[in-house]
């Protein structure tokens, strides 16, 4: 691969489709976003995936030698089929096909789940460089996680790994969308943040939220700036529940560095970092947490990981 060769990368959130078009040193040289809106059905987010490959591969002065496209959900990068996206309402969507049936060449396409796109990202660019083994958290309308274990994604039998946004913490919990209860999702997140005021709205009548119509995570995180005391019991709730998943991934996967990132998780990054690193000794052992680094994202879209799946996959080929 040359410096001259130009990578494509798409992330599809639960609200938006973000696209960067970079070169082999991480410049970013062209970005492009879309609304997700996963309410108008697969076929609809597909043909936007492909209209903004499209606007970037335009702007391309080099060649491009590849797409990496990170998904939620269970993802399949062997078939590049995405089941079970609870947040865009996918079952099973033979997503790699679909998208290279609607594209005029045939770039090769490698995909992921989110979490360890970005974590992906975070070695090669990031502030995750020259660290093999860190965990990733991406905190944002939904929790996604990756992990990078001696320098290589960590995906599992079944490519499962490290999907704890859906791990019942407390299996009489909260309701969570993917059926069960008491999901890190539920509680850690920009979904978790408005189903715990909406919760505990009865408790807190004076609440600025109690006069907010269709509370959204981003009202929920700018009470909690303001004192308020429904938005911080939501709050509490929250890292409380990190801390417990920060303690089971250190014990089992025994990493160098945790990354927080996502929209929400760099809103909140100067809060919780503090907290998760204060709070680890209490509930490991020594040789676990001890050096142990607790660090926010340097990555400055979210699509560059899913674009490093190129790099990463070819050198593999």
């Amino acid at each position: 691969m040359t410096d001259e060769q130009l990578a494509i990368g798409v992330d599809i959130g639960g609200t938006k489709l973000a696209f960067v078009l970079i070169d082999r040193a991480g410049h970013i040289l062209a970005e492009h976003r879309l609304p997700t809106d996963p309410l108008q059905g697969e076929g609809a987010v597909i043909e936007r995936i492909v209209a903004g490959i499209a606007t970037l591969r335009d702007r391309a002065e080099h060649p491009i030698v590849g797409v990496g496209i990170g998904s939620p959900g269970h993802v399949d990068p062997v078939r590049g089929i995405v089941r079970n996206a609870v947040n865009l309402g996918w079952e099973a969507v033979e997503l790699r096909k679909a998208v290279s049936a609607q594209l005029a060449d045939e770039l090769p396409i490698f995909m992921q789940n989110d979490g360890n796109a970005v974590a992906l990202g975070e070695m090669y660019y990031g502030v995750a460089q020259g660290c093999s083994d860190f965990v990733y958290f991406a905190i944002g309308t939904g929790f996604g996680a990756g992990a990078i274990v001696h320098g290589e994604m960590l995906d599992g039998a079944n490519f499962y790994a490290l999907d704890i946004g859906h791990l019942a913490l407390d299996p009489t919990g909260r309701l969570c969308t993917c059926g069960q209860r008491g999901c890190l999702e539920m509680y850690a997140s920009g979904v978790g943040f408005v189903a715990g005021a909406q919760a505990y709205l009865s408790d807190y009548p004076d609440s600025v939220l109690a006069n907010t119509d269709a509370i959204t995570g981003s009202d929920v995180f700018n009470a909690i700036q303001a004192g308020d005391a429904l938005a911080l019991c939501v709050w509490d709730e929250a890292v409380e529940h990190l801390h417990q998943i920060v303690a089971i991934c250190a014990v089992t996967l025994n990493p160098a560095m945790f990354v927080i990132g996502g929209g929400l998780g760099h809103a909140i990054a100067d809060m919780l970092l503090p907290l998760l690193e204060s709070e680890l000794p209490s509930r490991a052992l020594p040789s676990v947490y001890e050096g142990v680094q607790f660090a926010e994202s340097q990555i400055t879209s979210s699509a560059i990981g899913p674009a490093c799946l190129v790099w990463h996959g070819l050198s593999r080929r």
